[in-house]
């Protein structure tokens, strides 16, 4: 068992999720609510009691707690039990009804270490557990050991008799061995009984304390800093989790430290040392009461004393070889080699958003794929619920609260020197940024130690240019230049400028002396055979349509006024499905035969594959259409205006077919066309299949973001 101690060095203030500006506005999500913890002696004395009408509950009725055999258990958990019978009852309880729900296949090994006749009377009401009797008490280390022997799963799982694991938690701690690399102990996020945090992964400083745990005694269990999975220097025994091969290769716990306390820290080093990595996974959360179970805290000082100092003989080399501690936010970090990343954007990048977002979505998940510690910070606003923030981000991101110009302000004076590359995505942020640092003092080129990135997304002021004539039916070539050179007034302070297709590198070029970098999308062509033109039928439109006046709704408006009556005309039956956030009034406006309005779904595949047209009738736009590779790399053939077909640079019949939407009696024609005629449709879907090929290779993709953000490794 590890020392848990009280540490107040880091504030977490109430969420404020403003709404955010701009092509922001396509998050939905609503404001979080404050959460209000409960002091945890509070929160102890409500478990104990809940635990105590349990126990009543389960020997009032003659209930059993019961496990279901397993031929073949995944996980193996071992709990060492010392009295404290109420709260055992408690986690044998929850462990056994939700073993349904876990996920996976476990064992349960109870080692009691001599507790008193009223503690072992519960083992008589347990069916489907192995109970190990001990005559005396050996220890918690000693203990666990003889309860591994025992254990058959492929993972060991030491779980402290006061544990309540959340739903999840045992199946994403084992996921986490196949999904990052060289892992050899898993650790989960420590919860009060009432939300204040106890530990979040733990690491080790040259001080008389030695062993911190993160983030504890920060009464907001979902704060960002502790809400994303990471490398550890250690994590608790309370919930540890580890390869049955590796304990056995280790030793298992080393029984100088028994009776308890830093056995399981121990552990973890001789983990480190062995190669293998220590992971805080934070999609794991278990409530810990802590203490419920414990000795006299006279006789757990003079323990924790002897055992740090026993830890201390016998890893000291290795725990500070590299030089004094590192201090601030930075101490918190067990990889001193991770290069960090800063990601700066409107909001969280969602792959169901449209407006570029999806795009920076790959670039943020790519990072961390590439192993760089990555924070997000979501300027304008966030989802409320950590789950929906959550849903398509790498676990590893490190997501801020959205706190507009305050919160970049906190970051700047919280992390200084703690950033290897500054990522900043739309103009309107690098101005923000460029403006937020100058008045704290600093610059970009300051605040990032080794790059700055401003990538452009796309050239905003070519769009407006484009949308005004569109509508006024002329434009002026100054007023364009002027804003154009205004949006891109800071691009020669970055060390790289970043657009999203040859297009807008062009365009870039006659505003900017910067040259610019092409990163475009990434996707690997689907793995299944996409389905063919007999079993397809209908049109599909995919984008959000959250606001008025945006591109897609501009589109889909001259679409029903202009194109859509002239098709149904000629084909009665023709439908159209309408994918992506949608507000009520847009979604009343666009309810009419033929036509279904989805509104934002969980996957769009299905309905990628049910379409046999992809339709994007823009008028006017920027950037790169990730709808348009996403529906190619499905299958779909898509029916483009030119602006789309000149930003995605391909010829005519490479995964589309094009008309301008001046003339929507062609338009009308051509989407019948595609629509209606098997050859073609085949010659299109081919080519936009090989374009997506060559073009979007993920290990192509990779290489160049990494060269972008290491670009001196290359020098």
């Amino acid at each position: 068992m590890s020392e848990m101690s009280v540490t107040n060095d880091l504030k977490v203030g109430t969420a404020q999720e403003d709404a955010a500006e701009g092509d922001a506005s396509q998050n939905n999500s609503s404001e979080a609510e404050p959460f209000d913890a409960i002091d945890a002696g509070i929160g102890r004395r409500v478990v104990v009691a809940e635990a105590r009408l349990i126990w009543d509950a389960l020997f009032l009725n003659d209930v059993r707690i019961a496990f279901r055999a397993e031929d073949a258990p995944l996980v193996s958990i071992v709990i060492v039990s010392l009295n404290a019978r109420h709260v055992l009852a408690l986690t044998l309880w929850r462990l056994a009804a939700q073993q349904a729900l876990a996920g996976l296949p476990f064992e349960v090994i109870v080692v009691d270490n001599a507790s008193a006749p009223e503690t072992r009377v519960l083992f008589d009401h347990v069916d489907g557990a192995t109970i190990i009797r001990n005559d005396a008490n050996v220890g918690f280390g000693p203990a666990c050991n003889a309860g591994a022997e025992r254990a058959r799963g492929r993972f060991l799982l030491f779980l402290n008799p006061d544990v309540d694991l959340m739903p999840g938690a045992l199946r994403v701690m084992a996921r986490t061995f196949s999904e990052l690399d060289h892992v050899g102990i898993v650790g989960a996020r420590l919860v009060f009984p009432g939300g204040i945090l106890q530990e979040a992964g733990a690491t080790f400083r040259d001080d008389a304390q030695v062993t911190h745990p993160n983030f504890r005694g920060v009464p907001d269990p979902f704060a960002p800093e502790a809400s994303f999975t990471r490398d550890a220097g250690y994590v608790s025994g309370a919930v540890l989790m580890i390869e049955r091969a590796l304990f056995q290769a280790l030793d298992g716990f080393d029984d100088a430290y028994a009776p308890a306390y830093f056995e399981d820290t121990d552990l973890c080093v001789r983990c480190h040392q062995a190669g293998r990595r220590v992971i805080y996974q934070a999609r794991a959360t278990a409530v810990h009461f802590e203490n419920a179970t414990s000795a006299k805290r006279a006789d757990v000082e003079r323990l924790l004393d002897r055992n740090r100092a026993l830890f201390l003989d016998r890893h000291r080399t290795w725990l500070f070889r590299q030089g004094p501690s590192r201090h601030g936010f930075a101490a918190r970090d067990q990889d001193p080699w991770a290069l960090r990343v800063l990601f700066i954007d409107d909001t969280v990048p969602h792959l169901d958003m449209g407006a570029g977002y999806p795009r920076a979505n790959h670039i943020v998940n790519t990072l961390a794929r590439l192993g760089y510690a990555v924070t997000l910070y979501p300027i304008y606003r966030a989802d409320a619920e950590q789950a929906q923030r959550c849903r398509d981000i790498d676990a590893r991101v490190e997501i801020l609260t959205a706190d507009g110009r305050d919160g970049l302000e906190r970051l700047i004076v919280e992390r200084p020197s703690y950033f290897d590359v500054l990522w900043v995505s739309r103009p309107h942020n690098i101005g923000l940024v460029v403006q937020t640092l100058q008045d704290a003092g600093s610059s970009p080129r300051t605040f990032a130690k080794t790059r700055v990135v401003f990538d452009s997304e796309a050239l905003f002021a070519s769009r407006a240019f484009v949308a005004a004539v569109a509508e006024d039916g002329f434009g002026i070539a100054a007023d364009l230049a002027e804003k154009a050179i205004s949006e891109t007034r800071h691009y020669a302070i970055a060390d790289q400028v970043v657009c999203v297709s040859q297009a807008e590198a062009r365009l870039l070029a006659n505003y900017t002396r910067v040259n610019a970098t092409v990163l475009g999308h990434a996707m690997a062509p689907r793995e299944t055979t996409p389905p063919d033109f007999a079993s397809r039928r209908g049109y599909l439109f995919i984008g959000a349509l959250s606001a008025e006046g945006q591109p897609n709704v501009d589109s889909l408006d001259w679409l029903f006024d202009e194109v859509w009556l002239r098709l149904r005309t000629r084909m009665p039956d023709a439908t159209l499905c309408i994918v992506g956030s949608i507000t009520p009034a847009i979604r009343a406006r666009y309810q009419r035969p033929g036509v279904t309005v989805m509104g934002r779904v969980a996957d769009a595949e299905p309905f990628f594959d049910a379409a046999r047209v992809c339709l994007a009738p823009t008028r006017f736009a920027a950037g790169i259409p990730h709808k348009v590779h996403e529906a190619v790399r499905h299958g779909l053939p898509c029916f483009l205006t030119p602006i789309l077909a000149a930003q995605i640079g391909w010829e005519e019949g490479e995964g589309f077919e094009s008309c301008d939407w001046l003339d929507p009696i062609a338009f009308a024609e051509g989407l019948i066309r595609l629509h209606e005629t098997p050859d073609l449709w085949r010659r299109v879907q081919d080519a936009g299949l090989t374009r997506i090929r060559e073009e979007c290779a993920p290990d192509t993709y990779r290489e160049q973001l990494r060269r972008i953000c290491e670009a001196s490794t290359f020098a």
